[in-house]
């Protein structure tokens, strides 16, 4: 197990190139306690499903349960390993301080480790560029990676991984979220989140109906009459559609300090990482409107066997929370973002 340990070691130390030793300096701790991600790899003409579960321990260390699947064979292995950032003597360098279960002689298995550390250290020493769509070059030899970032996505805040010279290979966010320790054993029984949306052929249509403003905790929104308004059961006013059924759509403000564009990220990307059990991560879109930022993104429904489509809108002062049936937000686009851009 040493000798595994200091080819870690050896193998970081070579990564040291991508950012200078000062962001070393910084922890694992923008990883939530709890925060799993699970990626499709097909680097190399290989087919895996690589999900990683993080708990940060009382003595500074980082434990990361790791998953690997083998989608063409089959094969499921897990191990851990542990993490931490170095000290005076290593410059903040991290640093493998622990693994168990690794398995010998697997070194596609394995890769795991490596591309963990990786990412950590490519995102530590992006993150002042990191925004809402950025793109960025990591040059190796022989060819690019080009890592897809948006920095309210979950884990290491990329989408994606393409290659300049490897159009069929990429590594992919799938599946993210939250778990409590006791809810862990969730993790290593995770399948790839296949998505089908349906073509856009809804006829769905709100009928005519006179303007009215409602105010919304010290904003104002555009409705109409097909609108009701009640409070729920925190005393909350919420705005409810029902065309086709009893609840075609909902809006919702929460109040909440978010002065700053770093609290409304944050927010966002904790919203995201609690209802992200069958989130697309591939239709996450994010815009900014003055000093609010929205992120919009659709999850199925594995009761209605529907798609919703939520767009959560950051203020200074809350979040007003849309949501909807997938086909009736595409089917009445305009509708739908003239009630977003009314809040005042």
């Amino acid at each position: 197990m040493n000798s595994l340990k200091k080819f870690f070691v050896r193998i970081f130390v070579s990564l040291a190139f991508i950012c200078s030793a000062a962001a070393f300096a910084n922890s694992f701790d923008y990883i939530h306690q709890g925060e799993y991600a699970y990626y499709l790899d097909t680097r190399g003409g290989n087919s895996f499903f690589r999900g990683y579960l993080v708990f940060h321990m009382d003595d500074g260390t980082t434990s990361v349960f790791t998953r690997v699947l083998d989608l063409k064979t089959k094969e499921d292995v897990s191990f851990v390993f542990v993490v931490a950032d170095g000290g005076e003597e290593q410059k903040g360098m991290p640093y493998i301080a622990d693994a168990r279960g690794v398995p010998e002689g697997k070194p596609l298995v394995s890769q795991s480790i490596l591309d963990f550390m990786n990412f950590h250290i490519m995102y530590l020493g992006s993150k002042d560029q990191i925004a809402y769509n950025t793109s960025i070059n990591d040059k190796w030899d022989g060819y690019t990676q080009i890592f897809h970032f948006n920095k309210v996505l979950p884990m290491f805040r990329f989408s994606s991984i393409t290659y300049d010279n490897y159009k069929n290979s990429s590594y992919t966010l799938n599946r993210a979220g939250i778990l409590e320790q006791k809810q862990s054993k969730m993790f290593f029984g995770m399948m790839p989140q296949l998505f089908k949306h349906p073509s856009n052929n809804s006829n769905y249509s709100v009928p005519s109906a006179s303007k009215k403003d409602v105010k919304l905790s010290n904003h104002t929104i555009s409705l109409d009459e097909n609108w009701t308004v009640s409070k729920n059961d925190k005393k909350v006013d919420i705005c409810k559609l029902g065309v086709i059924s009893n609840l075609d759509a909902q809006i919702i403000f929460r109040p909440e300090n978010l002065s700053s564009v770093k609290l409304k990220d944050e927010t966002l990307r904790a919203l995201i990482l609690g209802s992200s059990e069958n989130l697309d991560f591939s239709s996450v879109n994010v815009s900014k409107d003055g000093s609010a930022v929205s992120v919009s993104y659709t999850i199925f429904n594995e009761a209605s066997k529907v798609y919703n489509y939520t767009c959560l809108k950051a203020f200074d002062d809350g979040i007003l929370n849309l949501t909807t049936f997938d086909f009736a937000y595409k089917a009445q686009k305009q509708y739908f973002n003239n009630i977003l851009n009314s809040v005042k």
